[in-house]
């Protein structure tokens, strides 16, 4: 039995995404050697498995974790991601979540809450496109063989100016505003590109409003168009009676993606790693779940996956990564 393909957890809070990714892999490999034992069969473990994008210990949603061969087309996947966000108006922390010391607290009712939702309402259209953005210290970012939240007691800042990065903000909209606990609360919506920090994005709003926000729960809802209604918690994974049902097929994956059908001649050339140019194809078919990035799967004339290769015009294709090689 082969296990390539991926499995959609929804994470709860308080683990990292490292953590998960054991925790899924000590699962499923219990689940098989015991089908294997029962059926009296041998078949793949899981010796290798990534996911499409770390969540922070305290948030919670979406974490797609691929198992085995099906690891090679992780950087094929697109990597935008959506979230719902809860924040706490009036509070600021040292790591711009709940989990922080306080730094600052001001006491407002709902007349004042309301004010400060649409000052933020009116500066969000600011965010839409590229975005420069520098990642909370208290983060998983590496910088100098460190993470930053190692570095953090040493740094004076929320933030960690000197490593920044260009993200992509689809859409930010306010998505209700209510009292809860005490404190006056919204709650907002974000869609993203890949390395978004969501805390960044509201540690600079705070600033631009001159006014303290902080985090209280993040639900990431979508990654890599894998939502929350197709995903499963870690208990569901290990109360399953058939694990293989779990996993989607690698399979199932590369048919979401545009596709190219190359000629006969071309086939050794694919399965070697050489380009190719549309010349060389039988049909080429744009549409699909994962068409952001240029990225085809090459078929044979037979559609089994021979390649993943880019093209920037559907003139020229560069092998990126061959799935069956000679």
């Amino acid at each position: 039995m082969l296990v390539d393909g991926a499995i959609v957890i929804n994470k709860s809070p308080g683990f990292t995404s490292t953590q998960y990714l054991e925790k899924v892999k000590t699962i499923v490999n219990q689940k098989l050697r015991k089908i294997y034992k029962e059926q009296g069969i041998t078949g793949e473990f899981i010796e290798k498995a990534g996911h499409t994008g770390t969540l922070d210990p305290n948030a919670s949603g979406v974490l797609v974790i691929f198992l085995n061969k099906s690891t090679k087309i992780i950087p094929f996947i697109n990597k935008n991601k959506s979230y719902i966000c809860e924040i706490i108006l009036g509070k600021e922390t040292d790591t711009i979540d709940n989990t922080g010391k306080t730094i600052k607290e001001i006491a407002i009712n709902t007349e004042k809450a309301q004010k400060i939702a649409k000052d933020i309402e009116e500066l969000l259209p600011t965010y839409i496109g590229k975005f420069n953005q520098s990642p909370p210290v208290y983060s998983s970012k590496k910088v100098q063989g460190k993470r930053l939240y190692e570095l953090a007691p040493t740094l004076q800042s929320t933030i960690f100016q000197e490593k920044s990065n260009i993200v992509y903000i689809h859409s930010i909209k306010i998505l209700n505003h209510y009292e809860f606990l005490n404190y006056q609360r919204i709650q907002m919506e974000i869609e993203c590109s890949q390395g978004t920090y969501v805390r960044s994005i509201i540690k600079d709003i705070s600033d631009k409003i001159n006014f303290p926000l902080t985090l209280s729960f993040l639900v990431r809802k979508n990654s890599n168009n894998f939502t929350l209604s197709n995903s499963i918690t870690i208990e569901e994974l290990k109360n399953s009676e058939n694990i293989v049902d779990k996993i989607i097929k690698l399979q199932d994956i590369l048919n979401d993606f545009p596709f190219v059908i190359v000629n006969d001649k071309t086939v050794f050339r694919v399965r070697n790693g050489h380009s190719f140019s549309n010349q060389n194809t039988i049909h080429i078919e744009k549409k699909g779940k994962y068409n952001d990035r240029n990225i085809f799967v090459v078929k044979d004339r037979k559609k089994e996956f021979l390649a993943l290769a880019q093209s920037d015009n559907m003139i020229n294709f560069k092998v990126k990564k061959v799935l069956k090689p000679y």
